[in-house]
């Protein structure tokens, strides 16, 4: 496969991807059982065709770790912060709410209709983005 080339994952190869991006480190029958397959052998296939695309790597004691990270598919909808990965929708959630908030702390207006506009609309967005966020969440593999 070429650097500037992307790797076409999908199906049960993503599965074990996203699976080994978060909690790495894992043997075949681990793979196996966190992600239900028939059985071993299908776990090592997709193993074998991660390693392949040199994306993982197996160590001494046959477990599979990543060794590239790469954004395809649905991951490109999701912000890894340490260990963590969340809906990028999440981050402006918490944008707004920040901002709603400090304009509300540093200057309240005087007005009770603007309040309510102010409170309304950050609820109307933040419910929009949250709801999208948990589409998104429940779209992973």
């Amino acid at each position: 496969m070429a650097e500037n080339q992307k790797p076409d994952l999908e199906g049960k190869t993503l599965r074990v991807y996203w699976l080994l991006l978060n909690d790495g480190g894992l043997g075949p029958r681990e793979v196996q059982r966190r992600l239900r397959f028939s059985s071993v052998n299908v776990a090592v296939h997709h193993l074998e065709k991660l390693a392949e695309m040199g994306l993982v790597a197996k160590d001494e004691g046959g477990k599979y770790s990543v060794v590239k990270e790469v954004d395809v598919g649905f991951m490109r909808q999701f912000v890894k912060l340490g260990r963590f990965r969340f809906p990028r929708l999440l981050s402006y959630v918490a944008f707004i709410l920040a901002m709603s908030g400090s304009y509300l702390l540093l200057s309240p207006p005087s007005d009770f209709r603007a309040v309510v506009f102010i409170l309304g609309l950050t609820a109307l967005t933040v419910g929009f983005l949250a709801y999208e966020s948990w589409v998104v969440w429940k779209g992973m593999p």
